[in-house]
């Protein structure tokens, strides 16, 4: 009983609590005027996501002879079958960006299932791009806080084009730089950081896609809203923090 408290103690002082975290960026889409009809194709917004996936099996393992309060005084030594696990890593392609994507525009009003759209929408995602200084700010964190707090950051980027379907024509480029930063504190060193779901690799990936899929589509939308016919357009990677 005494052993169970302790554990539930544990337990409940390994939980970790939310120091800093970037803000998610505020965006919007521009709806489609009254009596215009645009159709567009998404194409892109593709991610590569890494799960790991729990194994369990059996071991066998050597136990030492060791000494017994018994009658015969001494435990030889045997073989002994424990149970174990592992994590392999499960590496996949998901469509969910795109599928928010389409969502995001059909929100606009715009039509997403024509069979010969107007215009074309391409999304590439890069990353993730960390630099030797947010390294060692990892570090330094880790060691300040004697393993009790978890620092991490990723930066991703997307690149969007929006060409004239039926020409082939190149009308709009931008691109975008994405920063996700996030510090979490737990009294257990090792353990409280550990369960967190913001800082692992993936959350970490997901909200920086997430965030440059509605940065992008809101650009889309306020470009195609006007029918597209502005002028070929190129800016400078523009960046959200």
């Amino acid at each position: 009983m005494k052993r169970t408290a302790l554990l539930a103690a544990a337990a409940a002082l390994s939980g970790c609590i939310t120091i800093h975290e970037t803000p998610y960026p505020q965006t919007a889409m521009t709806p489609v005027k009254d009596g215009m009809d645009i159709s567009v194709s998404i194409q892109g917004f593709t991610a590569r996501i890494t799960d790991y996936v729990p194994v369990y099996g059996y071991d066998t393992i050597w136990v030492e002879g060791r000494p017994s309060r018994g009658r015969h005084g001494w435990v030889p030594g045997h073989y002994r079958t424990v149970s174990s696990s592992t994590y392999l890593p499960q590496i996949r392609d998901i469509d969910e960006f795109l599928q928010r994507a389409n969502s995001l525009a059909e929100a606009a009003g715009f039509v997403t299932k024509a069979q010969q759209p107007d215009y074309m929408i391409e999304v590439k995602f890069g990353g993730p791009f960390i630099t030797d200084e947010e390294r060692g700010v990892e570090a330094l964190w880790a060691l300040l806080s004697v393993l009790s707090a978890d620092y991490g950051v990723h930066t991703w980027t997307a690149n969007l084009k929006i060409y004239d379907n039926r020409t082939g024509k190149l009308l709009f480029h931008n691109e975008y730089s994405q920063r996700y930063e996030i510090v979490v504190w737990g009294p257990i060193p090792l353990l409280s950081p550990a369960g967190s779901s913001k800082n692992t690799f993936s959350a970490m990936q997901c909200w920086c896609l997430g965030a440059l899929t509605d940065r992008a589509m809101a650009d889309a939308s306020s470009f195609l809203s006007s029918k597209g016919t502005k002028p070929l357009q190129g800016n400078a990677a523009s960046s959200g923090n």
